[in-house]
Parts: C-alpha cells; structure tokens; sequence
C-alpha cells in the first residue's frame, strides 16, 4: 500500500523506473531481445512486441494488447539475468519459492487446462501449433510452446483411463525465475492458457506470424 493512503502501488512503476534509468543495450543483452532506433522488440511466441525506449510505448498485436502482458513485458526486461537455458525440465514447485503457490498454480492452471482439453488432445494440439507450439514425446501429449525469450514452456497431458482420470501439467527450464518470479510464471502461464481456451473454444482468432 500508498504510505498515507489505501490505493493499491502501481504494478508498472517498479519495472518502468528500472528500464528508463538503465542502459538499453544493457538490457537488451540480458534479456537476449534486439534493441534498435529506441526500441526493443520482444517476442513472444510467434509475434513481437514493440517497447520504446525510455518513454515505454507499447505495440503489440491485438491478441496480446493486454494489462497483464505488459507488465509481464516490462517485468522480464527489468529482471532478466542472462543466464542460458538449463535445459532441464522442471515441475512448478520446484522453482524457488514455487512450494508456496503450488496449490494454486496448479487449482487455478494446470486444472483448468485438464478440464478442458483432458478428453481432447486434438484442440490443444491445434491451439498450441497456433501459438508457435511444436509436439514433444511426453506424456499422451506433449508441446513446448516458446514464451518470451529463454522461457518456455511444456504442456503434457495424459488421457484418462478405468484406473486413472484424465491429468496435465506444465514444466519450466529449470533456469525460469532468472526471468519472471513464481508469481510472474503464473500469470503467464494463465495468459496462455486463457489463448489455448479461447482459439479451442473458437473464441479468439490471431494474426499470422511476425
């Protein structure tokens, strides 16, 4: 909270005030983003994401023109460490701290991921090739999907059977939070699920590939 008041602390004005008093070359290379003519373009699966600098404009594609992806753009610019792919997948509760919102990560994303695709491998195969997603050998089904640089991520599910229900669940680089804390990866995560669901459901059409 505001010292001297009840307003909430504005969730842009930590990562802005980062971004404009550094050097952006500096940031670019630990973010591994182009930093051309005063601006950074950040990708993010399959489309760019174009952030001035130091004045923070924002252009995106319609479908990712979000309050939520954002400040999720601006948090992995401002604390990203450039530290490569570990190469190692990891479950949720194992990044640091992610013992603590375990629960809910997986209550509020891994669950609504199941119920929706558990019985229909098709539309999530579908939704997440849109996405720039590619098939993996895990699970039923597996599908890595390239978030924001150095960040991707790893959706397997597995049908149901007489023994045991339908389950699904997403995997990290062990290297994630040098990126996006836990609490950043899940609101990322339930940005993409929310796009999974919307183009599955028929709801949400994208634009091609940058």
């Amino acid at each position: 909270m505001e010292k001297g008041g009840d307003r909430p602390q504005d969730p842009f004005a930590e990562p802005s005030k980062i971004i404009r008093e550094s050097d952006a070359s500096e940031i670019a290379e630990r973010a591994g983003i182009p930093y051309e003519n005063g601006e950074f373009r950040l990708s993010l699966m399959r489309w760019n994401l174009h952030i001035s600098h130091p004045e923070l404009r924002f252009l995106a594609p319609q479908c990712l023109d979000t309050f939520v992806i954002k400040l999720l753009a601006l948090l992995y610019m401002a604390n990203a460490r450039a530290v490569p792919l570990a190469n190692q997948w990891v479950p949720y509760r194992e990044l640091k701290d992610g013992l603590f919102y375990n629960k809910s990560f997986s209550d509020t994303v891994e669950d609504r991921v199941c119920r929706r695709f558990g019985g229909d491998l098709e539309s999530i195969r579908v939704a997440c090739e849109t996405l720039g997603g590619r098939e993996v050998d895990q699970g039923d089904l597996g599908m890595v999907i390239d978030t924001f640089p150095r960040l991707p991520l790893l959706f397997i599910l597995w049908l149901g059977d007489e023994e045991f229900e339908a389950n699904a669940r997403i995997l990290f680089d062990a290297s994630a939070t040098n990126y996006l804390n836990v609490f950043e990866l899940r609101m990322l995560c339930g940005e993409i699920v929310n796009r999974l669901i919307g183009i599955a459901n028929g709801r949400l059409e994208v634009p091609p590939p940058d």
